[in-house]
C-alpha cells in the first residue's frame, strides 16, 4: 500500500482502539458523555475508513475481494457499518466496545499480511462471486453484533445481579436473537451463491474444501442457538454464552484454517 494509504488505515484503527476506550471508560466510571465521545468517535472513524475502502477500490479497479488484506478492510468496514446502526440514537450505545475489538484484530490481522494490490483475475469475474463475499460480510457482521451483544449483557447482568430495571437488558437479549437471525439468513444465501459460482467455476456445488466444511458448521452452530431460543427459551445469559463462543466458528472458517492448512481454494488465501 502506498505511504499515505497506510497512515489513514492505522490512524483509523488508533481512532476505533480510543473508541473502545472511551466506552470501557465511561461504562466504569458511569460517565455518559464519555460514552457518547467514543460512538461518535467511531462515526469519524468509519468515515475515513469508507475513504480507504473506495481508495482501494479505485486503485485495483474492482471491489476489494483479493487477498487477507482487502478482506480485513472491507469485513471490518461492515462490523462497523453495522455496530454504529445497532447504537444509534442511544439504542445500544455500548455496543461498540463489544463488537469493535473484532474489527481491530481482523483488520490488524490483515495488515500483517500482503497489502500490494491484486488483479482481479478471470476465472474470479463472477456476478455470484459478488453475491457470495456481499452475503458473507452482512453475515459475518450481524453475528459480530450478535457478540459484542452477548458480551455486554454478561457484564451489565452480572453488575445489576440479573435485575433490569431501566429494560437495557431485555434490549440486548432482543439484539442478540435479531441479530442472529439475521446473520444466521444472510449465512445461508452466501454459501448457496458460493456454491453455484463454484459449480461453474470448479464444476462442483460442494467439494468439502476446509473453508466450506468449517462454514457449514458454523452456519449449523447458529441454528441451534436459534433453535434453543425458540423451541427451548434459551434467553439472557444461557443465549449470551453461546453466542460468545460462536464467534470462534466464524473467526476459524475465515482465518484460523488459513493459519494451520494448505489447499484451500478461497481467494483470501491470497497475501
Amino acid at each position: 500500500m502506498s505511504s499515505l494509504f497506510g497512515i489513514l488505515f492505522w490512524v483509523v484503527l488508533v481512532v476505533y482502539a480510543l473508541a473502545v476506550a472511551l466506552q470501557i471508560h465511561g461504562q466504569v466510571f458511569k460517565r455518559d458523555k464519555v460514552v457518547g465521545l467514543g460512538f461518535r468517535l467511531v462515526a469519524i472513524g468509519l468515515a475515513a475508513h469508507t475513504l480507504l475502502f473506495a481508495w482501494r477500490w479505485v486503485e485495483t479497479g474492482h471491489i476489494p475481494t483479493i487477498g487477507n488484506f482487502e478482506n480485513a478492510l472491507v469485513g471490518g468496514w461492515f462490523i462497523v457499518v453495522m455496530t454504529l446502526w445497532a447504537g444509534w440514537k442511544k439504542r445500544y450505545p455500548l455496543l461498540a466496545a463489544g463488537a469493535l475489538p473484532f474489527a481491530l484484530v481482523i483488520m490488524g490481522g490483515g495488515a500483517m499480511s500482503d497489502t500490494s494490490a491484486q488483479p482481479m483475475v478471470a476465472a474470479l469475474q463472477s456476478f455470484w462471486l459478488y453475491i457470495h463475499i456481499f452475503f458473507a460480510w452482512l453475515a459475518y457482521g450481524a453475528y459480530t453484533v450478535a457478540c459484542g451483544a452477548g458480551i455486554l449483557y454478561l457484564s451489565r447482568s452480572k453488575k445489576s445481579g440479573g435485575e433490569d430495571p431501566d429494560g437495557a437488558l431485555a434490549r440486548l437479549d432482543e439484539l442478540m436473537f435479531r441479530s442472529t437471525v439475521f446473520g444466521f439468513i444472510t449465512d445461508a444465501i452466501m454459501i448457496a451463491a458460493g456454491s453455484i459460482w463454484a459449480k461453474d467455476l470448479w464444476g462442483s456445488y460442494w467439494s468439502w474444501d476446509p473453508v466450506e466444511t468449517w462454514s457449514l458448521l458454523s452456519w449449523l452452530i447458529y441454528g441451534l442457538a436459534l433453535h434453543l431460543r425458540i423451541t427451548m427459551g434459551w434467553r439472557g445469559r444461557k443465549l449470551a454464552w453461546l453466542l460468545v463462543f460462536a464467534i470462534i466458528g466464524v473467526l476459524v472458517s475465515f482465518w484460523g484454517v488459513n493459519l494451520v492448512m494448505e489447499g484451500s481454494e478461497h481467494v483470501f488465501n491470497v497475501g
